[in-house]
């Protein structure tokens, strides 16, 4: 029988954690940071239970990488005397992302008494689904709007104001890299589990992969980047059968994937052609794709503004050394007194490589790509069988960071949380056979 509270519950922390939120009621912390304090609970009560203290290797080297990307930052803006203060706490923030994956994913073990990647992934993709159902909801019915923005804090301001959809927690591109990296895992574990999946849930993952990423790309268009780098591994595994001559299940997913295609195009053309609305937003969503078709062009009022103003290299070998000591929007500096903050962001960029080098230089990029590289190494090697998931995952990454600085850090953190769980479960079933009074 399942254990429909707990499920419940396990969605709820899902939520809390991949797309975190404030609260009005208690304004002082968001889901992420209450999460991961219940996942320092649950962790304290494991160290009791074993009776000893043991810290994975994974997470401690994680937060030797994070404290160097801290000390880099530290020293930028010591030596550029700037305020700036991201990234100055870095191993903390690294930590808590990792707590609170750990209280979602020990919520799952409780739920359903295991834990395991697949278990994840469906989630993941309830979260998603949820997330894009609630932005449709926000932007049609206004008396839903008006009940989450009484009740979550999220920007909705500015979200207002530039006219954009958003969920609970999930807008702009920080929805997007989070939806990118769910599309980009969803092939992988089909092709893995193809044997195991049946053919309703394969056909139910599909349309959770087209759905995400119509809506997503309407919420943020980052998660595109997802679905085309699903798409791209899709053709090179298929490809790859069919040299080999191997492509029979294959073949069945592909026919499978068909059918979604052919289900979804039309309800997305009526959408279109009979809701003004709807249209407004796929245009906005799929803007490259209709230009491409209407003009020949595949480009974006985002991508023209990214080419023609926010390619800003440092002129100075210093700030490729040591930063500048800018992250945000200088002009919160009250002593600074250039010129060069535009478009919110200083130096008029928002592309993600160059706002790190302005803020403490490629050593301080090197060692933040560092972070997320063995993160992905981490939690691959945790779930080997679903390695790609998490090297697709860190491509996404790397690709989303010619856009803008939000990393990919949160997915693979689910991982590396999700082997803690299962090495309790492995080290609770041990205790089990080799305790004398359980014979």
């Amino acid at each position: 029988m399942k254990n429909i509270p707990g499920i419940i519950l396990a969605f709820i922390a899902v939520n809390m954690f991949y797309f975190p939120v404030e609260y009005s009621f208690f304004p002082v912390s968001n889901s992420k940071n209450i999460l991961a304090a219940l996942g320092a609970v649950f962790l304290l009560f494991s160290f009791v239970h074993r009776r000893e203290f043991i810290v994975s290797k994974d997470i401690i080297v994680l937060f030797i990488l994070s404290t160097i990307v801290m000390a880099f930052t530290i020293l930028s803006v010591t030596y550029n005397h700037t305020p700036e203060r991201s990234y100055t706490a870095y191993p903390v923030s690294t930590l808590v992302w990792l707590l609170s994956a750990f209280g979602a994913c020990s919520l799952i073990r409780f739920a359903h008494g295991k834990i395991d990647f697949p278990l994840i992934l469906d989630y993941f993709c309830a979260a998603c689904i949820f997330q894009c159902s609630a932005a449709l909801l926000i932007r049609f019915i206004p008396e839903v709007r008006t009940f989450v923005d009484d009740i979550f804090i999220q920007g909705q301001d500015i979200l207002h104001e530039m006219d954009r959809l958003y969920g609970i927690g999930a807008s702009l591109d920080v929805a997007g890299s989070r939806f990118a990296c769910v599309l980009a895992a969803i092939p992988v574990a089909l092709f893995v589990d193809m044997e195991k999946t049946g053919w309703k849930k394969s056909l139910l993952y599909f349309f959770c992969f087209l759905f995400i990423s119509g809506v997503g790309s309407i919420i943020a268009r980052t998660t595109l980047i997802g679905m085309l780098v699903g798409l791209m591994f899709i053709g090179i595994i298929v490809l790859r059968d069919i040299f080999s001559g191997a492509a029979s299940m294959r073949g069945n997913l592909i026919g499978m994937l068909t059918l979604a295609v052919v289900i979804f195009i039309p309800a997305t053309v009526i959408m279109y052609r009979y809701s003004p609305e709807m249209r407004s937003l796929l245009r906005f969503g799929f803007e490259g794709f209709f230009n491409l078709f209407e003009t020949g062009e595949f480009r974006t009022q985002s991508s023209d503004l990214l080419l023609d103003k926010m390619i800003v290299f440092p002129e100075e070998v210093k700030t490729y050394l040591i930063g500048d000591g800018y992250f945000e929007n200088s002009r919160n500096d009250i002593n600074y007194l250039g010129d060069s903050t535009t478009l919110g962001f200083y130096m008029g960029t928002d592309v993600g490589y160059l706002r790190f080098i302005f803020l403490f230089g490629l050593p301080g990029l090197i060692a933040i790509s560092l972070v997320i590289i063995y993160a992905a190494i981490s939690a691959a090697r945790a779930f080997p069988e679903y390695k790609w998931v998490f090297y697709l995952a860190l491509i996404c990454g790397f690709i989303i960071w010619f856009k803008v600085a939000t990393d990919v850090f949160p997915f693979l953190a689910a991982g590396i949380a999700a082997s803690l769980v299962k090495d309790l479960i492995d080290y609770d079933e041990v205790e089990e056979k080799t305790d004398p009074e359980s014979v």
